[in-house]
């Protein structure tokens, strides 16, 4: 069995019932891995569907909102933010933070948030409930030299509802 759907074309072609899909999107100058996936297809409705491609399609304004909620996780007493900030400036190589640290406002935090990358973004359409992982928001602030993550995830709302560092 499959679904058709007009963004994201024809999915769940296995027998299995798994869903997957992926490609590229641009954001700014920097290319994102942007994937869907789902474990069983008759979990996945329509309105899921239509809810990420939406998402997609304004991946500016996820990003925006998602380092909005780190900025606003800094504030926190046990700030998982400023924990993967200071980690970073702690044992990354200084040059190589120099350069993965592109603004430079004086305020070290706020720069460091807003260098970040974002790497991929991935969908979980079957978690469409309010309070479901519907997305996670993987980002790295240099690619080449940590492969340590802040992942923000979202739910179907665009609303974070919690922070993870994975490495």
């Amino acid at each position: 069995m499959t679904i058709e759907h007009d963004f994201f074309g024809i999915l769940g072609s296995d027998d299995e019932g798994e869903v997957y899909w992926s490609e590229s999107a641009e954001l700014g100058d920097q290319a994102v891995e942007v994937d869907l996936s789902s474990p069983d297809e008759d979990s996945v409705s329509v309105e899921a569907l239509d809810i990420a491609a939406a998402m997609i399609n304004s991946l500016e304004e996820l990003d925006a909102a998602a380092r909005e909620s780190l900025v606003a996780d800094l504030s926190s007493e046990k700030s998982l933010t400023a924990h993967y900030i200071e980690a970073h400036f702690e044992e990354m190589d200084a040059e190589a933070l120099d350069d993965a640290i592109i603004w430079d406002s004086g305020d070290k935090q706020i720069d460091f948030l807003r260098s970040l990358r974002l790497q991929r973004v991935g969908f979980h359409p079957h978690h469409s409930a309010s309070e479901g992982h519907f997305a996670l928001l993987d980002y790295s602030i240099s690619p080449d030299d940590t492969d340590s993550l802040i992942v923000v995830t979202i739910d179907v709302h665009g609303d974070t509802v919690a922070l993870a560092i994975e490495s």
